[in-house]
């Protein structure tokens, strides 16, 4: 409906409520009452407008961000399918993980326990990551090759919503940008091996919550997606 046909309802429900009070006056001949009614309707109208606005909205908001977040869903489901499988797997190899970890690479959030829950528990699981020559060099080329990729899902506006993501993305970025400085693993001096351990686990440990939480979306609804990238992290 464009605002001409909108102005010509309005206008057009004001005069009938017009028309409507005044017929009530001709009939009852009781203006005291239909004033007294008329100052009634419109004392409620603000209070109608603060639970339409505040309440309504509210709930109208909280639907548009849910549908917003499901969008995403699709763009994780491909970061996980291309690059974040190859990532958990190489880093993985290279990690002192115990079972927990292994257990939520192979399920998800399948196990005992709700997506946040898994989640915070790998916020505080021990990773040690322990870099060497093939993994370092193996890792550079997965990233390099695919930063047009990673930059077309970063740009992505709906990204933005979903915080963990996002920070797994800018821990990717990161490296990106040590791979630049630092060069290949010949040119690493042992401080830098010891930092590039801290940013793998860093990367790491958010791309497992992340992982935990998108498990039970891919089986669901994209099943082809998700037994890719399991055989591609196992």
């Amino acid at each position: 409906m464009d605002r001409k046909t909108t102005r010509r309802v309005v206008l057009a429900l004001i005069v009938l409520s017009a028309a409507i009070y005044l017929l009530q006056v001709l009939i009852f001949h009781d203006e005291r009452t239909t004033v007294f009614y008329l100052l009634q309707d419109l004392a409620f109208m603000p209070v109608t407008i603060a639970i339409a606005t505040l309440v309504v909205g509210e709930l109208v908001d909280e639907r548009e961000k849910k549908e917003r977040l499901e969008k995403t869903k699709m763009l994780t489901s491909s970061f996980f399918t291309g690059i974040g499988a190859f990532l958990i797997r190489e880093i993985l190899r290279m990690t002192d993980a115990d079972g927990f970890v292994h257990e939520v690479v192979k399920n998800g959030a399948e196990q005992s326990g709700t997506v946040g829950e898994i989640q915070r528990q790998l916020e505080n699981v021990k990773l040690n990551v322990h870099i060497d020559a093939a993994g370092y060099t193996k890792i550079q080329q997965i990233i390099r090759s695919n930063q047009t990729n990673i930059l077309v899902i970063a740009s992505n506006p709906l990204i933005i919503e979903h915080e963990c993501f996002s920070e797994m993305l800018w821990g990717v970025f990161h490296l990106m940008d040590e791979f630049r400085l630092r060069g290949s693993w010949d040119d690493l001096s042992e401080q830098d091996i010891g930092h590039f351990n801290q940013d793998f686990e860093k990367v790491l440990r958010l791309l497992l919550m992340n992982w935990a939480g998108n498990v039970r979306y891919l089986k669901e609804t994209y099943p082809a997606f998700y037994a890719a990238a399991s055989t591609k992290i196992e």
